[in-house]
């Protein structure tokens, strides 16, 4: 019993969520096909199985088991094969083999296909596109006196200087592993000497460190630390401590979470990522949008991650700095390094002509007992070459 009860804290809630779904869609689907009596598909072969979670995919795809708020008439190959995956972890779960591989233990050749095709089916998957610094330094700076509107621009900066994913800033809907920053999570330095939140001098401090209590990939306790900038404006020490001083307002709890904002009518309310996701359309629908490149349908609250790592591509950031401060843990980030952005390639064509000229080095010789000649232990030893073998060929003496 520990140990199931181990077992099941290591998945997060919103992922047992699902998984529990996508085994009811697959109750449902056995039942309209008049095979309930036998969920882990025993009596059946394994192509039989294989067409089954085929035809289940399918079903999943094309939406038999739930419908869009948007509309949309199905769903991508991702979605789909997640829902077999969850199914076949249920089987193995309950002492089953999983019903997706082959018996050589692979992925099963037909869902593989069914896999693929899915995936040439759904066509080019659309990244929500980043937003260039003045664009940001201007929707962050704009002059309100609207509480909501004040907390969603300092969020939303800090957010950019950290890479932040919008369930750390803003609150999201639904059960997540990652936990939004807190003002207990928020640390000031002066000299390498802590600043207390109480303290006048949280402006003036050199850097600030965001503690990221759990994040997505199950990474817990990882400390990022950003540098104050010369900038009057674009400064994550600056933008802390905004949203320190907006929390010590009203006297917020260590625990406060920071999307929390007092309104004009003196309640406690929360920046959602719904409200967040208005106020960063809105204000991309006001600008020339259109001579950036973008419109607000491209723009999203994953806009911000993807314009941290932009921002710091752009400016020769090394590869490995940019996945330690948005906390990649592979090279993951390079989705959001945007190609179709003409800064991308700044200068590259320069470097390129920059050697007009180099010299290649020849070949080693086939004298050289360095280089690699599948054919010279046959050629000296008379193997292959229709000649009798020698003898000698491995005599250590003559």
């Amino acid at each position: 019993m520990g140990a199931a009860r181990s077992a099941a804290d290591g998945i997060a809630s919103s992922t047992s969520s699902k998984a529990d779904t996508h085994w009811n869609y697959w109750i449902r689907f056995l039942a309209q096909i008049e095979l309930s009596g036998d969920p882990f598909l025993q009596a059946f072969s394994t192509l039989q199985r294989h067409q089954l979670l085929s035809a289940f995919a399918q079903a999943i795809r094309e939406r038999t088991f739930s419908q869009s708020p948007l509309g949309n008439d199905k769903l991508v190959a991702g979605t789909c094969f997640a829902a077999i995956s969850n199914v076949a972890q249920a089987f193995e779960a309950s002492g089953f083999p999983n019903p997706s591989l082959d018996a050589l233990g692979k992925k099963s050749f037909l869902l593989h296909r069914l896999h693929r095709g899915f995936k040439n089916l759904d066509g080019n998957i659309r990244h929500q596109k980043c937003i260039s610094v003045d664009e940001i330094l201007r929707m962050c700076t704009r002059a309100s006196s609207c509480p909501l509107l004040t907390a969603f621009q300092q969020n939303y900066l800090l957010g950019f200087f950290f890479a932040m994913r919008s369930c750390e800033n803003f609150r999201v809907s639904g059960p997540r592993r990652t936990q939004p920053i807190r003002l207990r999570n928020i640390q000031f330095w002066k000299d390498n000497v802590i600043i207390p939140h109480s303290s006048q001098l949280l402006e003036s401090a050199d850097k600030v460190t965001i503690h990221f209590e759990w994040q997505k990939k199950e990474d817990r306790d990882v400390d990022v630390t950003q540098s104050a900038t010369h900038h009057l404006s674009l400064c994550p020490v600056r933008a802390a401590a905004a949203i320190v001083r907006r929390l010590q307002s009203f006297q917020a709890v260590p625990s406060t979470f920071i999307y929390t904002y007092r309104s004009a009518s003196g309640t406690l309310r929360d920046v959602t990522g719904a409200i967040a996701l208005q106020l960063l359309r809105a204000h991309i629908q006001a600008i020339d949008h259109k001579s950036l490149g973008i419109s607000p349908e491209t723009i999203g609250l994953h806009s911000c991650r993807s314009s941290a790592a932009m921002a710091m591509c752009l400016n020769h950031v090394p590869v490995h700095t940019i996945m330690l401060l948005g906390r990649w843990s592979s090279d993951a980030f390079l989705r959001y390094i945007r190609q179709q952005v003409t800064d991308f390639g700044s200068d590259v064509a320069s470097k390129m002509i920059q050697t007009p000229r180099f010299y290649h080095v020849p070949p080693l010789g086939r004298d050289d007992p360095r280089t690699h000649n599948p054919l010279s232990f046959a050629a000296n030893s008379g193997l292959g070459s229709g000649s009798s073998a020698n003898p000698n060929c491995f005599s250590v003496w003559p």
